[in-house]
């Protein structure tokens, strides 16, 4: 009889089959290579449903990159086959305990095939989100196991229940081991791996390594920024009162605080740009809940194209915005537009532009946290790109913090 015709009958009328199973000699090599092959049912459409289909959560698909994929998919595989193994090698060792016979072949028949529901079960792996599907699988097969005892292991009709609840729970004890090393396992050779987030949108891709050197660098901005929040508390206490909204900040120049002078930025936004005339120009520059922030704006124009420059630092908080996007990749495009982020030379680079040339804009987070945006009406992607080379983006990065005077 094949494999096929054997898991079918299984599936479909247990008791019976269990009987023609211990009836038929099969031989423990060929039951292991029955047991090889169906633990690639779960591995692989595990593979598929994780890597390629992706789990979708909250209005976004998040899919593992191949290499991880692979590297899960091969840790489930080993991990399924020794778990059946040692569910087969209590099988042996308990069966006298509860009235059976200690045979090391039928106690794998019955491990390997009875676990046959749970590992064909693993085709609901191809799709995530009937995933649960699978403990339905996998209770069918407790059952399966359950019906094949008296059969195969010759268990005591009254010891049935309790020999089955061994098993059971030595299936279960087993999988939270080697789930539990498997996270272990494919965390250890992952360290480096992307995460690709698939939104209406567009796809964002995350970068593990970037994600952890960015995480450290927003716990070490945030802790300078409470840490210059007390001093200031202190300073404001010492004088007789705490800050308010609009209130110069203490002078002395704490960089955790402080933010690129507004006179500055706007230094930074020239009369000519190219072809371009200047027509306004504006600054601001204030402290809000102790932040100090500013930026300088100005609009251009060039016949019947026009553009606006704007240059923002929000202080410490250009920081950590700086830290987080070093991290994210993403791109977003449609019939009419085109969005794209990623980083060069340590900085954030943004662009976004309508295909028909009719508007784009080229946005540059400086490694200082200094935000350029450059955006352009009836003017294409090119044409902004090369204003905002024109900008001195290099002596704009070098400049320092400092709170207000």
């Amino acid at each position: 009889m094949s494999l096929i015709h054997r898991i079918q009958n299984l599936l479909l009328q247990p008791r019976t089959a269990w009987h023609r199973i211990d009836d038929t000699p099969i031989g423990s090599a060929r039951i292991f290579r029955h047991l090889l092959l169906l633990a690639l049912v779960p591995a692989i459409c595990g593979f598929v449903g994780l890597s390629v289909v992706g789990a979708r959560a909250a209005g976004v698909t998040i899919r593992l990159p191949w290499q991880r994929g692979l590297v899960h998919a091969a840790a489930t595989y080993c991990m399924l086959v020794a778990g059946v193994l040692v569910v087969a090698l209590v099988a042996h060792v308990v069966a006298p305990t509860f009235g059976g016979r200690a045979s090391r072949e039928s106690a794998l028949k019955l491990a390997v095939y009875g676990s046959a529901a749970a590992l064909l079960g693993g085709v609901f792996l191809l799709v995530p989100a009937l995933s649960m599907l699978w403990l339905l699988a996998v209770l069918y097969a407790a059952y399966v196991v359950f019906a094949g005892l008296p059969s195969v292991m010759r268990s005591a009709p009254q010891k049935t229940v309790p020999y089955a609840a061994v098993l059971v729970l030595a299936g279960a004890v087993v999988g939270l081991l080697l789930s539990a090393a498997m996270t272990r396992l494919t965390a250890h050779g992952m360290e480096a791996a992307d995460i690709t987030v698939q939104t209406p949108g567009g796809k964002v891709r995350l970068d593990a390594a970037s994600l952890e050197a960015a995480s450290q660098k927003i716990s070490d901005a945030a802790r300078r920024m409470e840490a210059a929040s007390d001093r200031q508390g202190a300073a404001a206490a010492g004088q007789g009162g705490a800050p308010t909204v609009g209130t110069p900040p203490v002078t002395g120049g704490d960089p955790d605080t402080g933010a690129v002078p507004a006179p500055a930025l706007k230094a930074a936004l020239p009369e000519t740009l190219g072809a371009f005339q200047r027509t306004a120009i504006e600054m601001h520059g204030g402290q809000v809940t102790g932040r100090v922030n500013s930026n300088a704006r100005a609009d251009y124009s060039n016949g019947e194209q026009r553009m606006r420059i704007e240059m923002i630092d929000l202080g410490a908080m250009s920081k950590l915005m700086a830290s987080a996007g070093a991290a994210v990749q993403g791109e977003r495009e449609n019939s009419s537009v085109s969005e794209r982020t990623w980083q060069e030379n340590g900085r954030t680079l943004h662009e976004n532009f309508r295909k028909d040339g009719s508007s784009a804009q080229y946005t540059t987070t400086l490694r200082n946290g200094v935000v350029v945006e450059v955006t352009g009406t009836r003017m294409n992607l090119d044409e902004v790109k090369a204003a905002s080379s024109l900008l001195d983006l290099a002596t704009l990065e070098k400049l320092q913090r400092r709170t207000l005077p």
